[in-house]
């Protein structure tokens, strides 16, 4: 039955239901006060999440990936998981009073299993900087560099880092943290120092030059002397063996000689003699002298 209104023409019947509206209010209120109050949390690769039951901390950390957390009731925070690097400038004394600088950075990361803790203790990355790891090396540093000369902290680098290193490992231990590296800067030290420790080193190595030549000086030497006894030595050997040769030939000579003269007779003298005359007489004789060979063998035979 058509009804008529003012105008005298018909109402048209109502084409959608009371309680489709009704649901669909529903609904759409629904999606309204879940994007109002968004319950859903994505934690990305690198990140960890702390699920707080009205502030207090869960003890289990959550995954990366997509959660619900009740509304009002619950809140999802994200804690890094990645590695970190604080860096603290310290300045700290020597065991000889020497004033000696230097930077030390600490790279860590904050394993899952420890960001609950981390979170209920510290809340963020800077206030455990400032609480904790900045205090703690700051002290480290200080009890190492006392137990040394400023000039052993150059000389003995390694040693000092080593021990610098292990004991802010130790010191950082309960604070739930997992240490990668600490790297220790150069130490630095006042411009006069410096420079008097420039010049110690110049005056070492101009004493180490002059040590090296004075030994080289005195390594010439010994070579020379020896030089000199082994040319010396082989002299007296050779005047030795010229001496000792010549004795020889004199030892010999004489009993050559000796021989000889107990082989020359007077009358093997004279048949020398006259085999090598030429049968030629003297032209003038003084008086009384002997005809040659002829008096002599008269002589000879009386």
């Amino acid at each position: 039955m058509w009804n008529n209104n003012v105008t005298g023409f018909p109402k048209p019947p109502s084409t959608i239901s009371p309680r489709l509206l009704k649901y669909g209010g529903l609904v759409l209120g629904a999606v309204l006060v879940v994007a109002i109050l968004n319950p859903f949390y994505q934690i990305t690769s690198g990140y960890c999440g702390i699920l707080t039951n009205f502030g207090s901390v869960q003890p289990a950390a959550l995954e990366p990936g997509l959660h619900i957390a009740l509304p009002v009731y619950q809140k999802i925070v994200l804690v890094s998981t990645q590695p970190q690097t604080i860096t603290s400038h310290e300045q700290a004394a020597t065991h000889d009073l020497q004033d000696v600088r230097t930077s030390v950075s600490v790279t860590f990361h904050i394993a899952p299993a420890d960001a609950p803790g981390f979170y209920r203790d510290f809340r963020t990355l800077d206030t455990l900087a400032h609480r904790i790891i900045e205090p703690t090396v700051s002290n480290d540093v200080k009890a190492i560099t006392a137990n040394y000369n400023a000039e052993e902290l150059i000389t003995k680098r390694d040693l000092v880092d080593g021990q610098i290193k292990d004991l802010i490992i130790r010191s950082l231990q309960p604070y739930h943290l997992t240490i990668h590296s600490v790297n220790t800067a150069n130490f630095a030290f006042s411009t006069a120092y410096a420079q008097a420790i420039e010049s110690k080193q110049v005056a070492q190595q101009q004493a180490l030059q002059a040590q090296y030549t004075l030994q080289q000086t005195q390594i010439s030497a010994q070579a020379q002397v020896v030089q000199a006894k082994a040319q010396a030595d082989a002299a007296i050997a050779t005047a030795q063996g010229q001496a000792q040769a010549l004795l020889v030939t004199s030892q010999a000579q004489a009993k050559a000689n000796a021989l000889v003269s107990q082989s020359l007779t007077p009358s093997l003298l004279q048949q020398k003699a006259l085999d090598r005359w030429s049968g030629t007489m003297p032209v003038y004789l003084s008086a009384g002298a002997p005809l040659p060979f002829i008096g002599t063998m008269g002589a000879v035979e009386k």
